[in-house]
């Protein structure tokens, strides 16, 4: 046995199995925008240095064109600032976007969707200055998401209409990406045409890096697409089916860095959070657990990091599901995490919507203010640390809030 495997036994041994760790605790929320926004995703670069990034609106042929938002954080998240657009400003986006840290020089790459493809960007300067092209070499997109590994290499998957879910390579700190594989096809997403989860990605060395992504599927649990060889060739499976059919929101993964990855969803119509880990990135699962089976859950997220899993969700005591709770619901920002073994469901922030959650994306008319997803990471001294959206009069307030 290794020595980091024997580190993590001794971890579940005091806190995980132990159930003598305390429940989570957070400061009070800090609004990052009060101007709106939806689907505030999270990153910690590697000197602490906090982004969110959130998608204001796609508008075809305004001018300039619309681009989405990118926030930073110098100070642990007390005080957030809008990066300049800057060249991004070029480009078009503004209908989903992902941001990545570069975990040795804390280069961050993003992609924004535009439709028909999504723009690319990379800044070498906390945001302060960026390049950026229109395009990141595919056509006709939907929900695209990248992670990066160092040495310049960023991954990015995104649904393209109507292959599949491609993943492609850049090795200049995501601007350009000439490198593309099918990852998952619509026979493998078992004929559920729908875009990706998000995308973990391991340091192996070029032909060796470690990359994988999630996807909903009709049948029980979730796809599972994983590449052991820098993306070139992949496997897809379905780990979790014995926890209900289909999936509501996302599944999201989550990985350690080490080879160990964590999977939360929500099975269709169920309304109960699901977790699944691997220590073998994905070659073999645990059983699924439910950890969030009380009142009704949506949009969960996952991270992980040293040993530590931590869960965010929106959630309300209301019983039905996200669609269909009374109108009088009222729905809480909630967390829960591995150092009570999930036992403790913490309300980050209470009421920040009313009513039911429409979950069926363009097609909703209505209950549509949090979007598809809000997201928890794990900042550098082991606190988790959220980004969510909460519903205010006249619109939406991007928030964000740390453990304590």
């Amino acid at each position: 046995m290794s020595q980091g495997k024997r580190v993590k036994l001794l971890l579940c041994a005091s806190l995980l199995c132990s159930g003598l760790a305390q429940a989570a605790t957070f400061n009070a929320p800090v609004t990052v925008a009060g101007n709106g926004g939806s689907e505030p995703g999270i990153d910690v670069a590697p000197d602490g240095t906090l982004y969110i990034a959130t998608a204001t609106g796609l508008t075809i042929g305004a001018i300039p064109p619309s681009v989405s938002a990118i926030y930073r954080s110098d100070n642990g998240g007390a005080t957030w600032v809008t990066t300049p657009l800057g060249l991004r400003q070029v480009a078009i986006g503004g209908g989903d976007i992902d941001l990545t840290a570069a975990p040795d020089n804390g280069t961050i790459s993003t992609t924004d969707l535009w439709l028909g493809s999504s723009s690319v960007a990379t800044s070498s300067d906390k945001g302060n200055t960026w390049l950026a092209l229109p395009l990141n070499g595919s056509f006709v997109e939907d929900r695209q998401w990248v992670a990066a590994v160092g040495g310049g290499r960023v991954y990015h998957v995104v649904h393209q209409i109507p292959l599949g879910d491609v993943v492609s390579l850049s090795t200049d700190s995501g601007l350009l990406y000439p490198l593309q594989t099918l990852a998952a096809t619509p026979v493998d997403q078992q004929l559920t045409i729908g875009p990706p989860g998000n995308l973990v990605a391991e340091n192996g060395g070029l032909l060796n890096d470690r990359v994988a992504f999630v996807y909903g599927v009709a049948a029980g649990g979730f796809g599972f697409a994983r590449s052991t060889n820098g993306a070139l060739t992949w496997t897809n499976t379905y780990p979790g089916s014995a926890a209900g059919a289909g999936t509501t929101g996302f599944p999201s993964i989550a990985d350690d860095g080490h080879g160990d990855l964590a999977v939360a969803w929500i099975p269709g119509s169920s309304g109960t959070v699901y977790l699944i880990t691997s220590t073998d990135f994905g070659a073999t699962w645990t059983a699924p657990r439910a950890i969030v089976s009380s009142g009704t859950s949506v949009y969960c997220w996952v991270a992980y990091r040293n040993g530590k899993i931590a869960v965010s969700l929106y959630h309300t005591t209301a019983a039905g599901t996200s669609d269909t709770v009374a109108a009088d619901a009222v729905w809480n920002l909630s967390y829960t995490d591995s150092s009570d073994n999930f036992g403790t469901l913490t309300d980050v922030e209470t009421a920040i919507h009313t009513g039911p959650i429409c979950t069926a994306g363009i097609n909703c008319s209505a209950n549509r203010e949090l979007g598809d997803f809000q997201q928890v990471g794990i900042d550098n001294a082991g606190k988790s640390v959220v980004s969510y959206v909460r519903d205010v009069a006249g619109g939406t307030e991007v928030r964000f809030a740390k453990q304590q």
